[in-house]
């Protein structure tokens, strides 16, 4: 009898062991299974890290931020149920942004992006290039302040570009739809003059009256024309040079890239194949019309539909052709345009067009690549 009893425990006893190391196994999975899932996570310093894990950003590049869906999110819980007021901000850079949750003892996750100030801030950066800046959170209970923290943060310039985020496996070149800003005055003045240009050279821009965009059945031949002139404005009145520079495309690496009214506004106004399609594209997008970026290895040119109809014929311009039209070689925009299309049909011939980047549909997604303005 008393051997059985013995048995019985000790059946009992491997029961539990076998039981305690599934326990601990299982533990270990889930562990692992959370860091594979959320392996830049850290506990909020100080009191907010039993309530608080999160991953904030290291390096913010405002003119991407405010066309990103996100700030950060953030991972709560409470071992006690209890309704939590938490607020993310940078201090300033943006308002405080602010979200009622109901925190339980399982995580939750929260997204946050707080609106900037105002346009200002992102021209306050222009100048120094970068500063550095703290993200604030802040959390209450019904009753009292539960805790404060911070994380450094370095603002970059709306200047720059990250081209791809490896840590997120993003590719950014999208997001050049920004940089194309139809309504900034110094587009509008470009576009009024490029008009004034078609009104006093009708043997130029033949049975062209004005810049129609696609209005009033404006044929495809018309449409070039009219990109033609927005060209030829920029060689022959404001006397634009294209700079040589390889474009880091669809790598891990970050590039200055001035908006179009920072480069108009200078005496000598230069820029490279992205910043020059970037203006075009704008005068473009300006007068209701489809502007594209095309991108290939290095290099990027304007694309352009020369009709309202989703299935439009386009054709291209190579920006590389501005060169101040303040020498004998000067090129028109007719040219420029031919140089294009035969650079299209080459890359494209050699599957070297990594990407096209076109404006109006982006800004027509869920979350729209709005004009940084």
């Amino acid at each position: 009898m008393r051997r059985k009893k013995y048995a019985l425990l000790g059946f009992a006893a491997l029961l539990l062991t076998i039981a305690s190391s599934l326990y601990i196994v299982s533990g270990i999975q889930l562990y692992q299974g959370y860091q594979r899932a959320y392996p830049d996570w850290t506990s909020a310093t100080g009191p907010c890290g039993a309530l608080i894990t999160w991953s904030p950003p290291s390096v913010l590049y405002t003119g991407l931020y405010v066309n990103q869906p996100n700030l950060l999110t953030l991972r709560y819980r409470s071992p006690q149920p209890q309704t939590l007021h938490i607020t993310v901000s940078i201090p300033q850079f943006t308002q405080e942004q602010t979200f009622q949750v109901k925190a339980t003892p399982d995580f939750r996750s929260q997204s946050f992006k707080p609106a900037i100030l105002s346009p200002g801030v992102l021209d306050s950066l222009v100048g120094p290039g970068q500063r550095p800046a703290e993200i604030h959170l802040h959390i209450e209970n019904s009753s009292s302040v539960v805790c404060e923290t911070s994380a450094n943060v370095l603002l970059k310039s709306r200047q720059w570009m990250l081209w791809y985020d490896s840590a997120r496996r993003i590719d950014n070149t999208p997001y050049l739809a920004g940089w194309v800003t139809p309504t900034a005055p110094a587009i509008q003045t470009l576009v009024g003059l490029a008009n004034l240009r078609v009104q006093d050279n009708p043997n130029v821009y033949s049975n062209l009256p004005y810049l129609l965009g696609y209005q009033s059945g404006a044929t495809p031949a018309e449409v070039a024309q009219e990109v033609d002139a927005i060209f030829d404005t920029l060689q022959f009145s404001y006397h634009l040079t294209y700079a040589s520079d390889t474009v880091p495309f669809l790598q891990d690496s970050a590039q200055r890239i001035k908006l179009p009214s920072d480069i108009l506004k200078l005496q000598y106004p230069t820029g490279m194949c992205v910043e020059t399609t970037a203006i075009m594209a704008s005068a473009v997008e300006s007068l209701g019309m489809r502007p594209f970026f095309i991108i290939v290895p290095g290099h990027s040119f304007l694309g352009v539909a020369l009709s309202a109809s989703p299935n439009a014929p386009m054709s291209y311009w190579e920006t590389s052709d501005l060169k101040g039209g303040l020498t004998t070689d000067h090129i028109t925009g007719s040219q420029a345009n031919i140089h294009g299309v035969g650079e299209f049909n080459q890359y494209q011939s050699e599957n070297q067009i990594l990407e096209m980047v076109n404006v109006q549909q982006e800004r027509q997604l869920d979350d729209p690549i709005m004009p940084i303005e």
